[in-house]
């Protein structure tokens, strides 16, 4: 019996979209079906015992991390387990055209064989967009390579915003369908959108265009709240976004700060606390976490920029 073709979906979008956030919503709100979910991340934010280890959910769906170049090893994994869909979510700071020409290296061809790519779904942060798309080209670039751009918490803003935001967007991409949903309704019934339907823009991201970048901090010992969140608060409008996790006074909490909005919810144990900084003014951010890190939690700590 020939095996039918299993659909795939990649997510893009800049940080603090809530990419992440919406495929969880999707596992959450459909326990009856049984979906694949791929998370890519930029090996630095990885543990070499993390990458690539597929998790089967309470009702068979699947999850897994991986680094972006062990992406086909992770989709013929995730096939053997027959899903009915299966989701890729690109990092925020990653060109989905160079994920696209991973999966195309004759090498990889095997990856693709089981799959029938039904499109790109750009997550757009109503927010913060109009900053975003002003100060970052890969926001941009992001919406160029999209078949169905979303735009996501649109309940934070008005509705004469929300239609400032579809105007840009069809600036940026004519060709895309445009939904939008409130923070954390991502569903499946936006796939019904027409994808596939028209070219993207299959130029390649320049390297040397100005591009945030990510700084981590590593500490494996327990840390105040009190004194990580006023830490944390001296970095919001230099940074994109700050996520991460922490051992506090009661436990281990995920952290996600985007703009002004700070959200802590309990979280799995790690082997370190990290926060993750994604920088709006490059390294030179480097010296001012250190130096206020020094001031203010006084700890020992390992930074990676």
């Amino acid at each position: 019996m020939i095996q039918s073709l299993i659909p795939l979906y990649c997510l893009t979008g800049f940080v603090g979209a809530g990419k992440t956030t919406a495929l969880l919503t999707i596992l959450r709100e459909n326990p009856d079906k049984k979906i694949g979910v791929i998370f890519t991340e930029p090996a630095k934010y990885i543990k070499e015992d993390e990458s690539c280890t597929l998790e089967e959910l309470e009702n068979g769906s699947l999850k897994c991390i991986c680094e972006e170049d062990s992406l086909p090893h992770a989709l013929m994994q995730m096939q053997k387990h027959t899903p009915e869909m299966v989701f890729i979510e690109i990092s925020g700071l990653s060109d989905p055209i160079h994920i696209q020409k991973i999966l195309e290296k004759k090498e990889n061809h095997f990856a693709l064989e089981h799959y029938d790519m039904k499109g790109v779904i750009c997550l757009v942060d109503a927010d913060n967009f109009m900053e975003q798309i002003r100060d970052v080209k890969m926001v941009e670039h992001q919406l160029c390579h999209c078949h169905l751009a979303v735009i996501n918490k649109a309940d934070l803003v008005a509705p004469e915003l929300l239609a400032v935001l579809q105007s840009q967007i069809h600036r940026i991409n004519p060709e895309c369908e445009i939904a939008s949903c409130s923070f954390g309704g991502f569903s499946l019934d936006l796939l019904s959108h027409e994808m596939h339907t028209h070219p993207t823009d299959n130029s390649e991201y320049e390297e040397n265009t100005l591009n945030p970048d990510s700084i981590v901090i590593n500490c494996v010992y327990r840390l105040e709240m009190e004194k990580v969140l006023s830490f944390i608060d001296l970095f919001k409008t230099e940074t994109y976004r700050i996520k991460g996790f922490c051992l506090f006074e009661n436990g281990w909490n995920q952290i996600d700060v985007v703009g002004s909005r700070v959200s802590l919810s309990p979280c799995m144990p790690h082997s370190s606390s990290r926060l993750i900084f994604i920088s709006k003014i490059g390294h030179a951010l480097s010296q001012s976490l250190t130096d206020r890190w020094r001031e203010i939690i006084d700890l020992p700590m390992q930074l990676h920029d």
